[in-house]
């Protein structure tokens, strides 16, 4: 039956489907200057500020002309590295896990291949690979909204809202070298909602007139594929969006159905002989308890053949009945009840690509402006189908992308052009990834030839289905996440000997580890907090949150080996040339409710006295890992290791390690540096975002400092230099 659109209710002008518990906005602009200003507050938007206010010290507004957050549909699925990024960032992780639909397997499903009308199952596999070490193997279904709704929770919690509904008109480059952007903006009215020819939900948002000028160090269009702020780098500043239209129609349905198809709550690819493709997405539940999933539909074969109306010219007509009646078609000898609909769209796929992801220095009205004050993140940099689930998390990873850039640079530590650039080399390069994987992946979807593959057409039907599960498995590494990599540059030291000019004896562990690499982000590894005895995940001992520094993991091996390493590596962290003393933030590192700190990771907040619990330099997170079984341990056999002391863990929990005895801590002893290709020891820098800098021996501090020295710059300002660590006779409990 075909149903009515669910009623939505305003109360206290907060919606109130599902659990769209959200702060009230802020309505009023009362400053007019600014650090950073974020122009719109969807995934993109609000994981860079939700970043920035967890770091401190930023003066940052949001705004979105839309007077209310998301309510229904938009994007839906988290992918195990965002997964894994969000749990860096608790308690959001924590939050959207237990919200959503977990996906933990993929079916694949095909026209009968005894001819008769119908489908039938062809393969199942679980999500993804085993041997990808991702730690929540599985893709999350959640409403764009409750995202949003956790994102603004997550900003209140530090200081931070969005203000509404205001809407960017226009920004020009001016001769401030402080704050160079100035911004004009206009505030708006309530959204109106009506529906277009087909049903459909539109928006919309009338000007009021209301015209705000103001100026920011910093300006981030987050405004999705019709970004104004994209669009203003386009018409002024030779920046292009380039790409192409697929001319194929897809639905997106949100919806709750009772079906006797089995695959209901797994993620299924349903390809049917005559009228396209469905893809089934499980979701959250509604209000009334009931399991949502997302449809998306090709529906311009409904009639066993291709429309020859332009999908761009057909989308509008599209009603959900179409949508549903589809569904019947293409998942035939199955049934759909459709029993409630709580959102539909219509779209034409098309793959596109954004020039520059940071405004290069140029010249405006007469007047020269720097590089890098103006960027892009998200959908405005990069549009492509929904079916592979990669918009909000590439728009959230690029997010986090900008987000720690900023903040070092703003903090005084970073050198701004330097690591600035860096964001455009790295997620620009991603971008042009996505855009050719989904372009071969959405037209195989599809049931078209993509067009840079026309060997694709000689392939009889049974080959095409097989390359379209190999396609999907191939490139799982990028879907989920875990396996987007970033090439060598000032950031990510593939070859340390050859960039870092690090020694190269054969008796020492100069040589980096075979099985971490630069620019890849850091396995998962299990290790025991020595001070708690809890085994913790080693990569989310540090959160993403202020102050936003870099982890050194400095696996210590065997300690009767290593320790003449370990204590030459300790005078030089204790000298005035290392870079705990080189690099230092300015005072906007110090407006932190505990210093550096909104709140003290568990590893620091023991109580022991600060020789063991206070750190020399807090951007510098400096964790020793030793081999060893945490119940043969004891802290006055480190005293003599400086501030190498501070966060201690013991390498007995992670599989793969050696066995020593039956005894507890004895039954996997070195796993973690096993898994890291470090069992003699080393130095595993990696950067605020989880990605490996650089992989060292314990022996090369001239490696580490000629790595930081390629972006960060020296300040005298904001030293904290601890005596405790200098001088281990009062360091010794």
């Amino acid at each position: 039956m075909a149903p009515s659109t669910v009623e939505e209710h305003k109360s206290a002008d907060k919606r109130v489907y599902g659990t769209h518990d959200y702060p009230d906005p802020l309505t009023h602009i009362d400053r007019t200057v600014w650090d950073v200003v974020i122009v719109g507050a969807g995934p993109a938007g609000l994981m860079l500020a939700s970043s920035l206010a967890r770091f401190g010290g930023h003066e940052v507004l949001v705004i979105d002309e839309r007077s209310e957050p998301t309510t229904a549909g938009r994007a839906d699925g988290i992918q195990p590295r965002t997964i894994e990024v969000m749990k860096n960032m608790e308690p959001l992780g924590s939050e959207f896990f237990a919200k959503s639909a977990a996906s933990y397997e993929r079916t694949f499903w095909d026209p009968r291949s005894d001819g008769k009308r119908g489908i039938e199952r062809n393969r199942r596999v679980q999500s993804f690979p085993t041997n990808m070490e991702i730690e929540d193997n599985c893709t999350l279904g959640l409403q764009q909204g409750l995202i949003e709704g956790g994102y603004l929770r997550d900003m209140e919690r530090h200081g931070q809202r969005v203000t509404r509904p205001w809407a960017f008109r226009e920004f020009i480059m001016t001769s401030d070298e402080q704050h160079p952007v100035q911004i004009t903006l206009e505030k708006m009215a309530p959204v109106q909602s009506t529906t277009n020819e087909g049903g459909a939900p539109i928006y919309t948002i009338k000007p009021t007139g209301e015209l705000k000028t103001i100026r920011t160090r910093y300006l981030v269009g987050c405004d999705g594929g019709r970004s104004k702020v994209r669009s203003v780098m386009e018409e002024k500043h030779k920046v292009e969006m380039k790409g192409d239209w697929v001319d194929t129609l897809w639905a997106a349905l949100d919806c709750v159905v009772e079906t006797d198809f089995p695959d209901v709550r797994k993620i299924a690819a349903i390809h049917s002989r005559n009228h396209g493709a469905l893809y089934i997405f499980p979701r959250e539940n509604n209000d009334q308890g009931e399991p949502i999933i997302r449809c998306y539909t090709q529906v311009n074969r409904l009639q066993g053949e291709k429309s020859k109306v332009h999908a761009l010219e057909a989308r509008d007509k599209v009603t959900s009945e179409v949508v549903m009646r589809a569904i019947q078609e293409i998942a035939h000898p199955y049934h759909f009840n459709f029993k409630s609909v709580e959102w539909f769209t219509c779209y034409p796929i098309g793959q596109r690509l954004v020039s520059r992801y940071s405004l290069p220095a140029g010249s405006e009205n007469n007047v020269n402006f720097a590089a890098h004050h103006v960027f892009l993140a998200g959908d405005a940099c990069h549009t492509h189908s929904p079916k592979a689930g990669q918009g909000m998390n590439t728009a959230i990873i690029d997010a986090q992308a900008l987000a720690w850039r900023i903040n070092l640079v703003e903090k005084g530590l970073a050198k701004r052009e330097t690591l600035l650039e860096t964001y455009h080399d790295e997620r620009h390069s991603t971008g042009r990834k996505l855009i050719d994987f989904d372009a071969e992946y959405a037209a195989l979807f599809s049931g078209e030839i993509p067009k840079g593959q026309p060997e694709l057409a000689k392939l009889n039907e049974e080959e095409r289905k097989q390359h379209f599960v190999e396609v999907q498995r191939r490139n799982a590494g990028f879907t989920t996440g875990a396996g987007v990599f970033y090439t060598d540059n000032v950031l990510n030291h593939t070859d340390s000997r050859k960039r870092l000019g690090a020694r190269q004896s054969v008796d020492s562990s100069s040589q980096s580890s075979k099985k971490l690499q630069a620019g890849w982000r850091l396995t998962p590894a299990w290790a025991t907090r020595y001070i708690s005895s809890k085994p913790v995940r080693i990569i989310h001992e540090i959160q993403f949150t202020a102050p936003g520094g870099f982890r050194l993991y400095v696996c210590a091996g065997d300690l009767k080996s290593t320790r003449p390493q370990l204590q030459q590596l300790t005078r030089h962290l204790s000298s005035n040339k290392s870079f705990l003393q080189l690099y230092h933030s300015n005072e906007k590192a110090n407006k932190l409710k505990h210093g550096y700190y909104h709140q003290k990771p568990d590893v620091l907040n023991s109580g022991l006295p600060p020789a063991y619990s206070q750190e020399v330099n807090p951007f510098f997170h400096l964790m020793l890992i030793v081999k060893r079984n945490r119940f043969d341990l004891e802290l006055d056999q480190i005293a003599d290791l400086g501030p190498l002391r501070t966060m201690l863990y013991c390498d007995d929990v992670e599989a793969g390690g050696q066995r020593l005895s039956d005894l507890d801590g004895d039954e996997s002893v070195g796993g973690l540096h096993t898994k890291w290709g470090l069992n003699n020891g080393g130095v595993v820098v990696v950067r605020p975002d989880g990605y490996v800098g650089c992989v060292v021996g314990l022996d090369d501090v001239e490696a580490l400092e000629r790595y930081f020295a390629g972006f960060l710059q020296s300040s005298q300002t904001g030293a904290n230099t601890n005596s405790n660590f200098r001088d281990s006779a009062e360091a010794r409990l």
